[in-house]
C-alpha cells in the first residue's frame, strides 16, 4: 500500500471514530503505565497504543527515570499531553513544561489534574531562538506529530489536513530569566523538527544542565528545519561529553572531539535512520 493510500485510510478511521463517539466527545481517558491520560478522540497513534497496550514509550521513560533524581528540576520542551511528563513529575522535585499546540496543551492541563500533580509549571508557548510568532500545524490523527510549519511540506505532515495556526515563540534562556524560573538540571525535548532553533535559544541553560534528551529524525532536519547534521550538532557538542543512542544502545564519547559523532549522525542521515539521543556530561 503506497503512503498516500495508507494516510487516506488512517484519516478516514480517525473521522469514523469521532463520528461514533459523537460531535460533543472531546477526549478519551486511559488508565496506563504512564498514568491516567486523557487524549483527543481523533488520535489513532498514541491514543491507540494507550487503549490497546496500556502504555506509551515506557522503555524511553524508564531510561529517563534512571537519569533524574528526586531533587531535580526538569524542563520538558514539547510536553504533548503528558505521557512522558506525568511519570517524570512523579519522581522529580519540579517540572517546567512548554507546549505550542493549544489543543494538546488543554489535555496536558487535564492530565495534571487527573494525576493530582502540583509540581508542574506549564507554558503554552513554542520554544525557539527569538521572540516572534510562527505558523504551526495542529495534527489530529497523530497529535504528537504537530509541529512548526515545515520549510518543505510533505504528505507526512499534512495528510490529515491539520489546522494551521499562529503561536508565540520564545527563547528559553530569556524566558527563564524574565520569569524567574528555577535552574534546570535536565532538558527533555520532543518538538518534531524545531530542535535546532530551540537549542539556539538555550545555550546558557545547556551549559548548566546535567543532560539533554532529544530526537534525531533525518526528515525533520531536512524538511522542517532545513539544516544539516553539522548545524544540529554545533548547538549541542560544546556542552556534553557523551551521546547515548537509546534504541541501539551505542555510546560515543565527545570529550576531545565530536568528529566520530558527526560521522555517525551523517551515516544515520544518509540511511534515513532515526533515534533518541541522551547527551550527558
Amino acid at each position: 500500500m503506497n503512503k498516500t493510500l495508507k494516510y487516506y485510510f488512517r484519516n478516514k478511521k480517525s473521522l469514523k471514530r469521532k463520528k461514533i463517539l459523537g460531535p460533543f466527545a472531546k477526549g478519551v481517558v486511559y488508565e496506563t503505565e504512564n498514568g491516567v491520560i486523557s487524549m483527543p478522540v481523533e488520535d489513532l497513534t498514541i491514543g491507540k497504543e494507550l487503549g490497546f497496550k496500556g502504555k506509551w514509550d515506557m522503555d524511553e521513560i524508564n531510561l529517563l527515570l534512571d537519569a533524574v533524581t528526586p531533587s531535580d528540576t526538569i524542563y520538558i520542551v514539547g510536553t504533548h499531553v503528558g505521557t512522558l511528563l506525568v511519570p517524570i513529575a512523579k519522581k522529580v522535585n519540579q517540572v517546567v513544561g512548554y507546549e505550542a499546540n493549544e489543543n494538546t496543551f488543554w489535555f496536558m492541563q487535564m492530565n495534571l489534574c487527573l494525576n493530582k500533580l502540583t509540581n508542574v509549571q506549564l507554558f503554552h508557548k513554542a520554544v525557539g531562538n527569538e521572540k516572534k510568532v510562527v505558523r504551526f500545524y495542529q495534527n489530529s490523527v497523530n497529535t504528537g506529530g504537530s509541529k512548526i510549519k515545515p520549510v518543505t511540506d510533505s504528505i507526512l505532515y499534512n495528510y490529515d489536513q491539520p489546522n494551521e495556526v499562529s503561536v508565540d515563540m520564545l527563547p528559553l534562556d530569556a524566558h527563564i530569566k524574565d520569569e524567574g524560573l528555577p535552574k534546570a538540571n535536565g532538558i527533555i525535548m520532543d518538538i518534531e523538527g524545531a530542535e535546532y532553533v530551540a537549542l539556539q535559544g538555550m545555550q546558557k541553560t545547556l551549559s548548566e544542565v546535567r543532560f539533554l534528551y532529544v530526537e534525531f529524525v533525518p526528515h525533520h532536519l531536512q524538511n522542517v528545519a532545513d539544516i544539516d547534521v553539522a548545524q544540529f550538532l554545533e548547538t549541542i557538542a560544546p556542552h556534553f561529553n557523551q551521546a547515548h543512542f537509546v534504541r541501539n544502545g551505542d555510546k560515543i564519547a565527545m570529550e576531545n572531539t565530536s568528529d566520530e559523532l558527526l560521522s555517525y549522525l551523517e551515516s544515520m542521515m544518509n540511511n534515513n535512520k532515526s533515534d533518541d539521543i541522551l547527551f550527558s556530561k
